[in-house]
Parts: C-alpha cells; structure tokens; sequence
C-alpha cells in the first residue's frame, strides 16, 4: 500500500516544502506484497536488519539489504540477507537472496548463527570498485559458544557475493579475547579513515561483553589491512577506552551502532551508540550515547540521551528499547544540525505493547537533542497498519532518495504479514506535501491525453519517463506501470470519477496531473 498527500484537484500539482517530516509516500513490503515475490516462512524474521546499500545495480535507484536471520536454508536459523533493488515508489523490482545455499556465498554458516543479525554498507572498502556491506553473525561459534562474527561481503552488481572476510575469534587476524555469549556482530558500521592510514576502518559491536559487570556490552574500533583482515583494534567498554564505567550491567550498550559524521567539528567522526535496556527513568527504557571520538578510537567525550538526559523530553515507556537502532539522516531541515533516526521497538501505543516507534532526533553540537519527531501510526500522515507486537522500528536506515524525496527503510520483524511473525519492511518517504498549482498553457509542457478518458490514456512525450502510478483522490495506490514501451495506459476499469497520475523520469524529478475517467 502506497499513500500520497493531496489537497485539492486542479489540473496540475507541483511539490512544494511544507512538512519536510511528514509521511508523504510509503510502500510496505513482505510476503506477496510490496513486489517481493518470496516465500518467507513462519518466523523467518524478514526485516530483522536494513540497510540503504546505494544503486548497487546502477539503474538510478537506490537499493536496500534485509535480513532474515531466521531464515533455514542449509540448516535452521542459518540465517539470510536479501538485496531488494527496489522501483521509485518503493516496492520491489527484482531481488537476490545470499544465504548458505544462495547467492555466490560459501561461507560457512551453522545452525543458530543467525546470519544477518546486522547489516552495514561500507562502501567500496579496498578500491576494487566493489561494494562491500558487512552482516553479523551473533551467535557463531568460532572460538566458543555464541562468541559471534561479522562477515564482510563484496557484492556483484546483481547482488550476489564476489568474495568475503569472516572476522571472528579465528578468523580475520582478530585477536580480542571474546568470551561465550559475547554476540561479537552485534552491530557493523564503517567509521572512514579514523587513524589517518589511507585505509578504511570498521566498528563491530558485542551488546554482551561483561567488562565490569554482565551484559554491559561494548564496541570495537576495528583498524583494517588492505586485504580486510584486522590490523589493530580498540576496545570501548565500560572499564576501557573512555567510558569510564558509565553503563549498568544488562545496559546492551552495543545494540546499535552509527556513524554520524563530525557532530563537534573537531575533525574526527562520531559515533551513536545505542544502550537499548539502560534503565534511565524505568526497566529497558533504553539510550543512546553520543561519543566524540578520538583518531585512535577512544572516547574523548559523550553526551547520552535518554528518559532523563540529553534534553530529550519525549515520554517513555518500560521496555520501550530505544536506541535498538540508529542511522544518521543528515541534515533533513536545512538548519546545519544533524538528525539521526532512532527505533524505539517496544513503543506503546495506548496500550498496545511492542507496538514500535522510531524518532529523529536533531542534535546540537555537544549530542544534546535540539528537537525531535516520532513515527508511528496515526502520526505524521503515516496511516500504515501496524499491530501490538509488530516491533516496528526495530531497525531503521536512511535509503537517500527515491522520487524527490528522502527516505528511510524501517524493519518489523515480527510483523505477522502472512504468517506468524514472517516479518516486514516499510519504505518511507519523508518531504514535500503536493500542494496545487493551475497546470500553464505551455506547450512544451508534458500532458496526458485524452483527459478526460474512458479506456486509456497515452503521455505527448514518453522518453525519459521511469515510472506511472495512479493514486485515487484520498492517496491510495492503485496501480503501477514500470513498462512503458507502449505508451499506452489503461484505465477502463476504472470507475468514473477523478484520479491522480504521477509521473516520474528519475529519482529526484516527478509531476502529478488529475485525469478525469468517463
């Protein structure tokens, strides 16, 4: 389902910034809808991890990773990431699969390591011109039980694995003294050049680690070779690399990792950390900490946002999981700060439990929350069906933009879209309402016609054109065409009355025109 913002009818609508925050379109995707043609299973998980990958095919659209970390192929719960290359309006156009019998990818994969756990572009990391994205594997048991791993994979551009990297407590040259239920891959995230070496680093969570007391969690600064094995690392927990024994035991500080660029503009990149069941203000309300970095991965100062600090005056529930995900947005309102998107997977919504959330968050330079804005349903224009349980926003990524709008993959697993808890994702773009503008009497101008029309129309100027949707009046989707060779759009079975056609030619130029069907 897909839902478009409209004011009024007149013959032409030209997007214009009025709530750059507002659901303006979105699409979910899952079993048999949103494109996605696959045969998800009973708890397979789908929607577990996402993450925006860029236009990894190069057809001008940008594409996005899943996980199903449930998924059963070669074993149970082995685990499996999906590449979606995705249409402008967020559905799916074609997909590949990488799981242990899928995809170009013999690693190896056993039961329970629930592959995909977390998933992380890392751009092209060793200049070969290929794509790597990273993807955990909490619970593998290279060295001990659930000592965890993060595989680092390069794609082909149809999605399938060119070659990988697995570093774990055996492999990768990664020499970390990981205990049993560590869950080292918790999270992967790329963090640039921090030690100024020429070559790209990594940062890898472990939300269990034990340093100074149970489950407190941590996260490691990864510095890589050229081959993508560990040159040296830096470990960040409560008893090392400046913390200074800030986090409780069970904090899962770890759960969520993002770079988000140079917040304090002192020249190095910093770092969100989510703490998803700190207990600031009540049980697993959760946090996340702004850490200011130092080049050779210590902390050199943090901010934490939660219930009670940061200036973040939203109103929590217990087990509410905030900061179980975090991406970076960017600067969405011009006003030169920077926004990070937080899930909040255990939001309550009158009642409802692990109804979920998520928030962006506008942060001052010292980490502190300027302001901020909530998603769920019934709020900012997003009307999509979300249920108790559905854990909506257990993941979130910035995908960039579609049509002329930017947008923001959000992961519920436990979506029972279906069968139980298949999982699902929502693709939402965030931006322009359409407001009305009189279309001119230019005849440069592309048209439909006839409009009005009893069976079809046809465009006066097709090259270029990606993309046709018709939209009834209240927004809904009603159909897409993706091929448009014929230049001939049929609409007879349409009942009679006004519509919408929005006409696309990238991901950044669309119009919209009322077509009147007789």
């Amino acid at each position: 389902m897909r839902r478009l913002l409209f004011i009024t009818a007149l013959f032409f609508l030209n997007s214009t910034i009025a709530q750059i925050y507002d659901v303006a379109v979105y699409e979910k995707i899952g079993f048999e809808i949103g494109g996605f043609g696959e045969d998800l299973d009973t708890e397979d998980w789908f929607g577990y991890a996402v993450e925006g990958i860029g236009d990894l095919n190069g057809d001008g659209v940008n594409d996005v990773a899943v996980s199903a970390i449930k998924d059963d192929d070669g074993g149970f719960n082995h685990g499996a990431v999906y590449i979606l290359f995705l249409n402008l309006d967020g559905s799916v156009n074609s997909y590949q699969k990488i799981s242990d019998t899928e995809g170009n990818f013999d690693g190896q994969l056993d039961e329970w390591d629930i592959f995909g756990t977390s998933i992380s572009y890392l751009g092209d990391l060793n200049n070969d011109g290929l794509i790597e994205i990273g993807v955990g594997a909490e619970y593998d048991g290279d060295g001990g039980y659930w000592h965890g791993a993060a595989w680092i994979l390069s794609l082909n551009v149809d999605g399938a694995v060119h070659s990988y990297t697995k570093i774990s407590d055996t492999e990768g040259n990664f020499n970390a003294p990981l205990d049993d239920e560590d869950v080292f891959g918790t999270d992967i995230e790329s963090i640039g050049d921090l030690d100024g070496d020429g070559l790209k680093d990594i940062a890898v969570s472990a939300r269990r680690d034990p340093d100074g007391g149970s489950d407190r969690g941590a996260v490691y600064i990864l510095f890589l070779n050229s081959d993508l094995s560990v040159k040296n690392y830096q470990k960040i927990s409560d008893t090392q690399g400046g913390l200074n024994d800030v986090l409780e035991a069970g904090d899962y500080f770890g759960g969520s990792v993002a770079n988000i660029g140079d917040l304090n503009g002192d020249g190095i990149i910093d770092l969100a950390v989510g703490a998803y069941r700190d207990d600031d203000g009540g049980a697993n309300r959760g946090a996340v900490y702004i850490l200011f970095m130092n080049i050779d991965g210590t902390v050199g100062s943090l901010q934490k946002i939660s219930d009670i600090s940061g200036n973040f005056d939203t109103e929590f529930n217990d087990e509410m999981f905030f900061g179980k995900s975090i991406d970076l947005m960017g600067d969405l309102n011009g006003d030169e700060l920077i926004e990070i998107a937080v899930g909040a997977r255990g939001y309550q919504n009158d009642g409802a439990f692990n109804f979920g959330a998520f928030y962006i968050l506008n942060l001052n330079v010292d980490g502190t929350v300027n302001s901020y804005v909530k998603y769920t349903e019934g709020l900012q224009h997003f009307d999509g069906d979300i249920d108790e349980e559905d854990s909506f926003g257990f993941s979130v990524s910035n995908i960039g933009r579609l049509t002329e709008k930017n947008s923001i993959a959000v992961g519920s697993f436990s979506d029972d879209e279906g069968g139980f808890e298949k999982g699902s994702v929502w693709i939402l773009q965030l931006g322009e309402i359409l407001s009305i503008e009189e279309l001119g009497s230019d005849s440069n101008t592309i048209f439909l016609y006839p409009n009005p029309s009893r069976n079809s129309f046809s465009l006066n100027e097709i090259e270029g054109v990606s993309n046709i949707q018709i939209f009834d009046t209240n927004g809904r989707k009603i159909v897409s065409y993706n091929n448009l060779s014929a230049n001939l759009f049929d609409v007879s079975y349409l009942p009679i009355g006004e519509y919408i056609v929005r006409i696309s030619w990238d991901a950044k130029n669309s119009r919209s025109f009322k077509l009147i069907k007789q």
